[in-house]
């Protein structure tokens, strides 16, 4: 069974102050094999992530990635030869993507440790969340840099949000950087921002619907902010998050509030050792929840919560909310 993603329920960290790292591709280990080449860059690559700045003399051929949608972006990028190792090893990948998946040494169902990356030569380790880099973990950022790795946070976690997808474009342009594969990156991101366009099309004036994220909680509830990849694809599908002003990708509320919102959908993210139905048969026997129009019309909409983040996978998302919500705009 999958593992729960608990750690995404965190609280975004305060942005790092800028370190100056510079990284030769070398540090941690020749290369993947014996015998094979670390590619050189002409001229040093720097990247500024998360307000931290590294310089990388060629590129990284040991990777560690630490969350399941990292793992998938830099198999679409090419560079499945390069990881060593992954975290979230138990997810479920993209069908196209299984069998390279499946050759990679997975590490652990959540979060390998610090000794498992050290035992692996690593010399980078690519984060999707601000959990993957636990200071009490001994695997902060700066702890797995003082050895020699360098580091990746996916900017969704750096403190600031997702405030459009630009910052997705961004992270991949710098991946592709750093790994090499400038074109096969933008290619990734280039996927995703014509499938966002089009989606902006097809629902071009339609009256976005009010609707309620249901992450979890029976008491404390949680839901997207207003910041998150959460709020771009509400944007994107149609959806009026109502509780757009969340200053969080996650933030809890209370049935009282939602209910003086009255939701004419929800969106029920679908995780951990709770089923989705699970939780929609809990809302329509909430007392507040039972007032609401969404229950009251059985409009609900699930949504894998591995299909919310920084990932291709988030337009997969857009298409099932959209569809749900505005099946008219979205037929062929």
């Amino acid at each position: 069974m999958k593992s729960p993603r608990a750690s995404h329920r965190g609280k975004i960290a305060v942005l790092l102050p800028i370190v100056a790292l510079a990284l030769a591709g070398c540090s941690r280990g020749e290369a993947v094999e014996a015998g094979t080449e670390t590619a050189a860059f002409d001229d040093p690559v720097t990247v500024t992530n998360c307000d931290r700045t590294q310089t990388f003399e060629a590129s990284p051929q040991r990777i560690v990635t630490m969350n399941d949608h990292v793992t998938e972006v830099l198999l679409e990028m090419g560079v499945g030869d390069r990881i060593v190792g992954m975290g979230y090893a138990d997810a479920e990948p993209l069908p196209e993507l299984a069998d390279e998946w499946n050759e990679i040494t997975g590490l652990a169902e959540e979060y390998p440790t610090a000794e498992q990356i050290l035992d692996l030569d690593a010399d980078l380790v690519v984060g999707g969340m601000r959990s993957a880099f636990d200071e009490k973990a001994g695997r902060s950022r700066d702890a797995l840099e003082e050895k020699g790795i360098a580091t990746f946070l996916f900017s969704e976690y750096c403190g600031d949000g997702f405030p459009s997808v630009d910052l997705l474009v961004e992270d991949y342009r710098q991946l592709g950087e750093i790994l090499g594969v400038p074109d096969e990156a933008t290619a990734v991101s280039d996927r995703v921002t014509s499938g966002l366009d089009d989606f902006r099309t097809r629902l071009d004036g339609v009256t976005p619907v009010p609707t309620f994220f249901f992450d979890s909680g029976m008491n404390d509830v949680l839901t997207i902010g207003g910041v998150g990849v959460g709020q771009l694809i509400a944007d994107h599908a149609g959806a009026e998050n109502i509780f757009a002003e969340g200053d969080r990708p996650y933030s809890k509320t209370t049935w009282e509030v939602i209910g003086e919102r009255a939701p004419e959908a929800i969106v029920v993210l679908d995780y951990g050792s709770e089923t989705a139905q699970q939780k929609i048969d809990f809302l329509k026997t909430q007392p507040i929840m039972a007032t609401t129009p969404a229950v009251q019309a059985d409009r609900f909409v699930v949504v894998p919560l591995d299909d919310f983040f920084e990932s291709p996978r988030l337009l997969t998302s857009v298409e099932t909310i959209a569809t749900a919500l505005h099946p008219e705009r979205m037929q062929d």
